[in-house]
């Protein structure tokens, strides 16, 4: 297994589908992008090491958390950290089957052959063409920045229990490499606000130091 999400996972039917597509959808459409999907959104979040070893350590089986379709399945069973877990079915599922759903629509609607490429009709339906994409692809990336700072917020909150990740890119670590909850002074904190034990306010974005 070389991906965290499965392809059946994407599209699980039942009310706890997470990515938007019909119950009849064919799983061998999300194959192919579950990997660049992953290596664009997940493996810079968590982190390489992380990643790997919430892989590594995902259940053999397909994960299941609707009872209308099958047995309970849980992504991740001990000896796997239980905060795995947690992680999981809080934000993770949903966040890379977004990413994976956002990735897939421009060849759910644009299709190649040997003869070329086309739109695919169905008999009953009219392709949404290059705007519908577009559409759709904005709506889920809205979806996608929404869960972004949740999932970033959980694993600093939580980094003790999670040893493989890098926790030096933390919101709650200032300039001078003081942990305070409520200094956004981090990598991923683009406001530059003030730190409590620091005397100087940085843009994360450009790296510029603004001393008080």
């Amino acid at each position: 297994m070389t991906t965290l999400i499965k392809p059946g996972e994407v599209v699980n039917t039942g009310i706890y589908r997470p990515a938007p597509v019909t119950a009849r959808f064919d799983v061998n459409q999300i194959s192919p992008h579950i990997k660049d999907s992953e290596e664009r959104f997940l493996q810079p979040l968590l982190g390489v090491a992380l990643y790997n070893d919430m892989i590594a350590q995902q259940n053999a089986l397909e994960s299941n958390y609707n009872p209308a379709v099958g047995a309970i399945v849980n992504k991740f069973i001990a000896p796997a950290p239980a905060i795995y877990e947690t992680l999981w079915t809080s934000f993770l599922l949903r966040y890379i089957a977004y990413a994976v759903y956002y990735e897939v629509l421009p060849y759910l609607t644009i299709q190649v052959s040997s003869k070329g490429i086309y739109q695919n009709d169905s008999e009953f339906a009219q392709n949404a063409g290059v705007s519908g994409v577009r559409f759709l692809q904005d709506n889920m990336m809205q979806r996608i920045d929404n869960l972004k700072p949740l999932i970033e917020n959980f694993l600093c909150a939580n980094k003790t229990d999670l040893p493989l990740f890098d926790a030096k890119n933390c919101p709650c670590e200032d300039d001078c490499g003081h942990c305070h909850t409520d200094c956004g002074c981090g990598y991923w904190n683009m406001t530059g606000k003030h730190c409590h034990t620091c005397e100087t306010k940085k843009n994360t974005s450009t790296n510029i130091i603004f001393y008080s």
